[in-house]
């Protein structure tokens, strides 16, 4: 059986051998000495590591990393530059100017002191932060035996993003093993790598690069690389909503086949993301990808994907997962042309 990865056996050893070597990689943290007002008159001194999805994260010397509900901040102080990036796109980086007044934080931006309201403000990050401390991912695994129809199935993920002012790159990659009772086994595996450029007024530039093989739909290795421009519609402190389009190429090599087909498509897509800071922290993403054939006429090519993420106790968190994958027309003539399935696991997150 081939697959992207090699055997889930090696891709269960590497990969987390990899990450948790990164992750490992220690740093030198600077001054603790940010200040942040809380809306019920508290205070926390700490390290003000960033701003995402809603939470700011401070390190201190005491309690460790401390997660804090933006909404629930009335204000923050610090010496230190930052990056700070509205929902209307726009991204000042300076210093904050000390100031009383709730709900506002006040920057320093070439002598010229600019006003935000708190809740118009969706993401900071620190100027001087190293690779590593930029770095996000998350690892999951997941198993389910049923012995009535002695059918097993093996899936295991990972997703690394490193994040700096201008730009995001992101390596996703995920594996599925399914076995029945004649130890007949099908795979499911992808591995992609996006390089995105952030502009101005909230627009994007998506650089895609992508490995698939699945075997119900008789496809032993399809390649893609592609470019899209996109714009991020909704971008608030709780949801996101991007789209984009482009153009993507692809060679196509089927199952049992050496030689392969090389075609162009457009692309079409979305992803609208969801978090709930209630406890427990939910998370939701939902994501479709059209890819509609121009060497291939009448070829329409669909991913849909929709994740949901309970968090456990921190960075520990279950998912569930739903993919639906459509091809109406299958290069290797299959008379399946969708693919879906459901799929739990357990995940921790960096």
């Amino acid at each position: 059986m081939n697959t992207i990865f090699g055997t889930p056996n090696r891709l269960a050893r590497v990969v987390p051998g990899v990450l948790a070597l990164l992750i490992c990689t220690s740093v030198l943290a600077r001054d603790k000495t940010d200040v942040i007002y809380m809306a019920n008159g508290d205070r926390l001194t700490g390290e003000i590591k960033q701003l995402e999805r809603g939470m700011l994260v401070v390190s201190t010397d005491s309690m460790g990393e401390v997660r804090i509900e933006w909404k629930d901040i009335s204000r923050i102080q610090s010496s230190y530059e930052f990056q700070f990036e509205r929902s209307d796109g726009t991204r000042v980086t300076s210093t904050i100017q000390d100031t009383p007044d709730v709900g506002e934080i006040s920057l320093v931006d070439n002598e010229v002191i600019v006003a935000f309201r708190r809740e118009n403000i969706v993401r900071i990050s620190q100027i001087e932060d190293s690779f590593w401390d930029r770095l996000k991912g998350s690892l999951s695994f997941g198993y389910s035996f049923t012995k009535a129809s002695d059918i097993a199935q093996l899936n295991l993920g990972f997703r690394a993003t490193h994040r700096t002012e201008i730009r995001s790159l992101t390596l996703d990659g995920s594996t599925i093993t399914t076995s029945d009772s004649s130890n007949e086994a099908t795979n499911r595996s992808d591995l992609s790598f996006a390089m995105t450029r952030f502009r101005k007024n909230r627009w994007f530039n998506s650089y895609l690069l992508g490995l698939e093989s699945n075997d119900e739909l008789g496809l032993n290795l399809r390649t893609s690389a592609g470019a899209g421009l996109g714009r991020y519609i909704i971008q608030t402190n709780n949801s996101e909503l991007s789209v984009i389009g482009g153009l993507i190429g692809t060679s196509e090599q089927l199952t049992g086949e050496t030689s392969s087909e090389q075609n162009l498509e457009g692309l079409l897509g979305m992803e609208y993301s969801r978090y709930v800071f209630d406890e427990p922290t939910v998370d939701l993403t939902t994501s479709l990808a059209t890819f509609p054939s121009i060497t291939d006429a009448g070829r329409l090519r669909a991913q849909f994907d929709i994740s949901l993420k309970w968090e456990i106790i921190k960075d520990l968190y279950w998912d569930l997962s739903y993919y639906n994958t459509y091809d109406s027309d299958p290069p290797s003539g299959s008379l399946s042309t969708t693919d879906y399935g459901i799929v739990t696991s357990i995940g921790w997150s960096f």
